[in-house]
Parts: C-alpha cells; structure tokens; sequence
C-alpha cells in the first residue's frame, strides 16, 4: 500500500535521483540524464512553498510528486522508479494528487508532460491545450489541463 510523506531540505538528492533514474526508463541516453541531473536542484524555497510528497511503499521511497499553487497552477512534477511503472502505482497516486488539489482548492491545473507521459495523462482525463518548447530538452512538450471534478 503506497503512502505519502512530505519532502524537505534534506530530501533534495532522492528528488533529484528518482527523476533522473524515472527519466531513465524512457531511453534518454546516459549523457543527456548527466546533463539534466548538473542542471537539477530541489531548492529549500520550491519544497517550502509549494506541496511535494514522496511516494512511499513501506519504507521505500517510489517516487514523487510536486504541486504549485499560484495564479497557475501545476502539476510540476510526477515520476516513479522503474520498478514500479506499469503496475498501477501511476494511477493511484494521480488519484492522491486530485486529492490533494481538492484540499489545495485547486479546480484546475496544466501539465507541461514529458512526451513519454502525455498518454498517461490523457487517459487521465487531461485534455491537450497547447506545446511549450523545453530548452533543456531541445523540443517541444505537450502542455496539457486537468480539470479536477468538485467534491460532492
């Protein structure tokens, strides 16, 4: 059963190691995940202001998640270790991210997807609204919304 415990300062090197070795899983090659990891860095002020969980089974961290609140909202981050991908794990915590923007009072949110993950979300229920060009990546990625429904 995964749970859910908020990330802190000292959690910074996981954040960073869960998205490089999640990125991984998708073919990039060793360089490009260097390069993206020299350019990584999960600031104290990101993880004080905005809502970032690592994604626990049991004792283990599995991966993690990242929402911003603000005139945009975001979900900024969303990866999960190798190990656990196709298993389900993705579908039970995009449940606890709409959980979570329902507490938040977030009605909405975009995702800028990597392209690997795009499907994920639209099954999700998000709906393309436009691209935004990465200059880290050298390409455009899908920008996505989510409209989250109201509790009832």
């Amino acid at each position: 059963m995964l749970h859910y415990q908020i990330a802190e300062e000292q959690h910074a090197d996981i954040l960073c190691d869960t998205l490089i070795t999640s990125k991984g899983y998708w073919g990039y090659s060793q360089e490009q995940l260097d390069i993206w990891r020299s350019n990584l860095k999960f600031e104290a002020e990101y993880l004080a202001h905005n809502t970032v969980k690592l994604v626990m089974e049991g004792s283990d961290v599995i991966g993690f998640y990242a929402i911003v609140k603000g005139d945009i909202n975001e979900l900024d981050h969303l990866w999960l270790l190798p190990a656990v991908i196709g298993k389900g794990n993705g579908g039970l915590v995009f449940e606890q991210v709409l959980l979570e923007c329902k507490l938040l009072d977030i009605n909405a949110f975009y995702i800028t997807s990597d392209p690997d993950a795009e499907g994920f979300y639209l099954n999700k229920g998000a709906i393309k609204v436009g691209e935004v060009y990465s200059e880290a990546q050298k390409r455009m990625l899908p920008k996505l919304k989510y409209l989250v429904a109201p509790s009832t």
